[in-house]
């Protein structure tokens, strides 16, 4: 026999497929509220506080750049600012040549200019990782807590593929210049999966990474690019110090650099921009300082290097010793010093004292002595070679009586 099972009354089906139906809408309902809404961009601005003052300016700066668009290439003229890109279809950039604007190393390198008045950060992000300029450095591996508005943060996954920069607003939140097409914008920093480390340009919280024993750091502003050197006294270049705010760790006498009737001759040990580090700077870059001054942005002394020669030569003696020169002579300096500071006249003139240097010769003639003096041309207490007293011969240095020029 066949047993037959009788179907469901229609209106039982009815309402067993409401309540189907309100299960599975009751279910999107938890599925929906458990997930979180994503957090919509804040206003550009200073989101957090610590940084130094030139740090927050260049936020500001950066933020006055929202809307601008990206323009693959853009901001990396002579000056920072504004630039038409590079076409370039390869790297997403069909068209950027015709647009004005700036790329992410751009952007950052325009914001600090505005903010300090100097080009403190120029070039790519893979240079501008490495700056020298760098108070302090992060990685990946010390998180973002330690982050101050202003930081510049890197992405890639390796120092040699970097290939983003942005500015750090606080808080988790950045400015960028994100992509060709986009514009200068707020984002997050979790946006971007592959973040690489951070780079402070200013204190607080500062300290070279590398700095030398027992070195603190002065800041100076500098009104040029200056060369550096290996040595206060070396005539061969090792590199490049930017245009700009700068820190300098001590300073050493060393050979005068000159131009007009400006001269310095105390050195500065830094890290350079181009080059290796813990070279030396001429203190003439010094914007806010005369002749023979060292002092940082505040007026402070810098303080001498250990273990250098690191003391102005002893004035001179108050005798003045007479001699006689055979011809006008060149004035410099220091007595190892290549630039020319002024001139002493053909004649009777007084020195003070006596220093071994360069040789200055001519056929078999030579002299390695340089008498302090005052020359007829350029700035008091320079140094003229004793090759060109009139009385003596090789490596004497002595006055019209014969008497031999003390030592300075």
């Amino acid at each position: 026999m066949t047993t037959r099972v009788d179907p469901l009354p229609r209106r039982a089906l009815l309402v067993l497929r409401h309540v189907a139906l309100l299960a599975v809408f009751a279910s999107l309902l938890v599925f929906f509220a458990g997930a979180q809404p994503a957090q919509a961009a804040p206003a550009c601005g200073v989101l957090a506080s610590g940084a130094a003052p030139q740090a927050t300016a260049a936020v500001n700066s950066a933020c006055g750049l929202i809307g601008t668009p990206y323009s693959w290439g853009g901001g990396h003229g002579a000056q920072p600012g504004l630039s038409y890109g590079i076409c370039d279809a390869s790297n997403g950039a069909p068209n950027d040549c015709h647009v004005r604007g700036l790329d992410c190393s751009g952007m950052v390198r325009y914001a600090y200019y505005l903010a300090v008045g100097t080009d403190v950060i120029n070039g790519v992000t893979t240079t501008q990782w490495p700056s020298a300029r760098a108070v302090a450095r992060y990685y990946r591996a010390d998180g973002t807590a330690p982050l101050l508005p202003g930081d510049l943060v890197f992405f890639g996954n390796t120092a040699s593929t970097i290939h983003h920069v942005a500015m750090y607003l606080g808080q988790g939140w950045i400015a960028e210049a994100p992509y060709s097409g986009g514009q200068v914008q707020v984002a997050a920093l979790s946006s971007h999966g592959d973040y690489y480390g951070a780079i402070r340009l200013y204190g607080p919280g500062g300290g070279n990474p590398n700095p030398p024993p027992g070195g603190g750091q002065y800041w100076v502003d500098t009104f040029a690019n200056a060369s550096v050197f290996g040595s206060p006294t070396s005539t061969s270049s090792t590199g490049t110090l930017y245009q700009g705010t700068n820190y300098v760790f001590c300073k050493a006498w060393g050979r005068q650099i000159s131009s007009g009737s400006s001269f310095n001759h105390w050195w500065l040990k830094t890290d350079p921009d181009v080059g290796p580090g813990g070279q030396w700077v001429s203190a003439y870059y010094l914007s806010r300082w005369g002749n023979d001054v060292a002092k940082d942005n505040n007026g402070t002394v810098i303080p001498d290097c250990p273990g250098g020669s690191t003391t102005t030569p002893p004035p001179p003696t108050a005798s003045k010793y007479w001699v006689d020169t055979f011809a006008n002579a060149p004035v410099f300096g220091s007595p190892t010093s290549t630039s020319s500071t002024g001139t002493l006249y053909q004649g009777t003139n007084y020195v003070f004292c006596k220093a071994w240097g360069r040789q200055i010769s001519s056929g078999s003639s030579f002299n390695h002595w340089w008498l302090k003096t005052d020359p007829d041309v350029g700035p008091g207490g320079q140094w003229v070679s004793a090759y060109y007293l009139s009385r003596w011969g090789n490596d004497v240095a002595k006055d019209n009586n014969g008497t031999v020029i003390p030592d300075c």
